[in-house]
């Protein structure tokens, strides 16, 4: 692929990348692509860090991928965990002899998986995760060009991600405010109290009961009653 075509094909993946709506639909438009993009790569997959310090696939081309996925994550070795925690990349043309992966590679090479390359998904160079290329053949992702398409691949994927992750947030968070909104109002009519006190009441009601204040508030909208009411204890100022 000549430096010309490449660079359509990018400027095109990048604006049908984000044109995706959601984080699902991005992981899965992600590894799509890159299957494309790559030929060598029979199947694709999408790793994620989660919150917890632990990992998760987003997407895959095709089972075999998630399953070679899934037991990197239950024996706690394997390259998507090193590339999502550490970035960078890694290639293997051997996978079921390795020796960096003792317990992993034989497993592997059990599924039918000869050859890998990971490759970070970092934004603003910290690691989110790793774009995982499996082929069922030896000695493949060989070729430099091919690693440095996917890198370049790579940055597109974790603008596209990104996106979606910050619209999920932001829809998530006016969502929030509005039910939050509506449970207020229900405390001012029910009590005769202002905004300000509506709103600590549902701050105190989320802390007396350990469940966070979006579900408070969408128990109180549902319902149509205050938690607490029946205790007598719901407004004390």
């Amino acid at each position: 692929m000549s430096t010309h075509d490449s660079s359509a094909v990018f400027a095109a993946l990048a604006a049908e990348l984000q044109l995706e709506p959601d984080e699902a639909l991005t992981s899965r438009a992600i590894v799509t692509r890159m299957r494309e993009l790559v030929p060598e790569a029979d199947h694709v997959s999408l790793t994620i860090r989660t919150s917890r310090d632990g990992h998760k696939t987003l997407a895959s081309s095709a089972a075999v991928a998630a399953e070679a996925d899934a037991l990197q994550y239950e024996l706690g070795e394997g390259p998507c965990l090193e590339i999502a925690d550490t970035g960078g990349w890694l290639r293997s043309g051997s996978v079921g002899t390795d020796p960096r992966w003792p317990q992993w590679g034989p497993r592997a090479d059990g599924l039918g998986v000869r050859s890998l390359l990971s490759v970070a998904v970092t934004d603003r160079e910290e690691p989110l995760g790793a774009l995982n290329l499996y082929s069922a053949e030896p000695s493949s992702f060989a070729d430099r060009d091919v690693v440095d398409l996917a890198l370049v691949y790579a940055v597109h994927a974790t603008t596209a991600l990104s996106s979606a992750r910050r619209a999920s947030t932001l829809q998530t968070a006016v969502s929030s405010r509005h039910v939050i909104g509506m449970a207020q109002g229900i405390a001012m009519e029910r009590y005769g109290i202002d905004q300000h006190q509506s709103f600590e009441l549902l701050r105190r009601l989320s802390s007396t009961t350990n469940v966070k204040l979006r579900d408070v508030a969408a128990q109180i909208v549902e319902t149509r009653t205050i938690p607490q009411e029946r205790a007598g204890t719901a407004v004390d100022d």
